[in-house]
Formats: C-alpha cells, sequence, structure tokens
C-alpha cells in the first residue's frame, strides 16, 4: 500500500484505528515501548509514533528537565539556543490549558497525558546579524531551529519511555498568560507527553525519490 491509497482509506478505517488497530508493522514500535529498553536510534525512530489517547501518568520534573537538557543537544544558529520550553506538568496546570487553551479535538487527543509543553523561541536572534535579517528567511531560522529543537525533545522523551504529540492548533495569548510567556517570543506549538494508551497504525511514508534528488 503506498501513502495515497492509505490516506484515501483512513476514513474507512477510522474506527478501527480509534479504537488502537495496529497492522503488524509496528512491532518495533510496540517492543520499545516497553519500560527501560534500550533502544538503537533506527529503533527510536521507528517507535516515536504521535500518540492521541493516553493512560494516565504522572511525569517528575527532574525527569522534564532531563529530557529538555538532552533536546538542547539540537543544533542552533551560532548556537543561540532560542527555543524555550513551559511545561504544565500538575493536574491543575494541564486540565486548565486542556480546557482554555485547546480546541476540543486537541483536548481530548491530549487527555490524561501527564504534561503539555509549550514551545515558543525568541526572535531576532536566530537568522540575524548585528540586528538585522541575514537573509530573506530572517525569523523562519527561528522557527526552523524550533522545529530541530522540538524533535530532539520528542525522541528524548520516547527513548525515556514518553510518548507524545505535536499539537499547532492553540489559543496562543491564553496560552502566554497561563504560563506568564513574554511577549516577544514567538509560541509554535504545545506538546503532549504521557503514556500511549494505544497501539498505532505506522502511516506510509513517501517514496524517497519523491524527497530525494541526487547530482
Amino acid at each position: 500500500m503506498n501513502r495515497k491509497e492509505f490516506i484515501n482509506g483512513v476514513s474507512a478505517a477510522g474506527i478501527l484505528l480509534a479504537t488502537g488497530c495496529s497492522d503488524g508493522r509496528d512491532n518495533v514500535a510496540a517492543t520499545a515501548n516497553k519500560e527501560n529498553k534500550s533502544m538503537t536510534f533506527n529503533e527510536l525512530i521507528e517507535a516515536r509514533r504521535s500518540v492521541r489517547r493516553y493512560a494516565k501518568s504522572t511525569i517528575a520534573q527532574s525527569e522534564m528537565e532531563t529530557i529538555v537538557t538532552e533536546a538542547l543537544n539540537a543544533p542552533s544558529w551560532k548556537n543561540t539556543e532560542t527555543t524555550r520550553y513551559y511545561a504544565a506538568i500538575g493536574a491543575e496546570a494541564r486540565e486548565r490549558i486542556r480546557k482554555e487553551a485547546l480546541p476540543s479535538f486537541n483536548a481530548a487527543s491530549s487527555e490524561n497525558a501527564a504534561a503539555l509543553v509549550a514551545v515558543t523561541f525568541v526572535p531576532g536572534e536566530s537568522g540575524y546579524l548585528n540586528g538585522s535579517p541575514s537573509d530573506e528567511l530572517g525569523n523562519m531560522w527561528g522557527a526552523y531551529d524550533c522545529g530541530l529543537s522540538s524533535s530532539y525533545f520528542v525522541l528524548a522523551a520516547k527513548n525515556h519511555g514518553w510518548d507524545s504529540l505535536i499539537m499547532g492548533i492553540r489559543d496562543v495569548a491564553k496560552i502566554k498568560a497561563i504560563f506568564d510567556i513574554p511577549e516577544k517570543e514567538i509560541l509554535l506549538s504545545v506538546i503532549a507527553v504521557g503514556k500511549s494508551a494505544q497501539k498505532y497504525m505506522k502511516v506510509p511514508r513517501k517514496p524517497v525519490g519523491e524527497v530525494l534528488k541526487v547530482l
């Protein structure tokens, strides 16, 4: 089955997906989900999935600090490291974000997550020299760096046994108010972190020939 065929069949398979159906190609992910399993890098990137149903769990501040520390290994423009993380791990804070700052579908997808993490970047630094954009991208470099850091974050989380979901539809003003995020910072996403309560079907990826050109 190619990607197009899969996408065309998603609506028909929606009920199965919602109940956690797996097509058997997710054996690596299912095995890697076991606690304390040491994974190779290939196993890690196969195991990490966007999870939309979580079992109840809690995460310690120290473990969140470890995950963010590991995410800081991500490259950034001239090592400016402009990405910032704001983590709600308390039950009251998580529920406030879900109910006040997320649309209903993202609130449902992140229910029972152990943490909701707002990810921002400081504009005007990454991609800038002497206060001016170094090229036509400008603050897109900040978003680029933030995406790299977020990728490291979700992989680090998975390596510690935590699943995740990156959510881009959110109420910026309410999230900034809840976390007291500086007005200058640009909010990109909210990442749910928790323990999966589903088995997930691996979505077929595009053939490499569609995304790679070699000269």
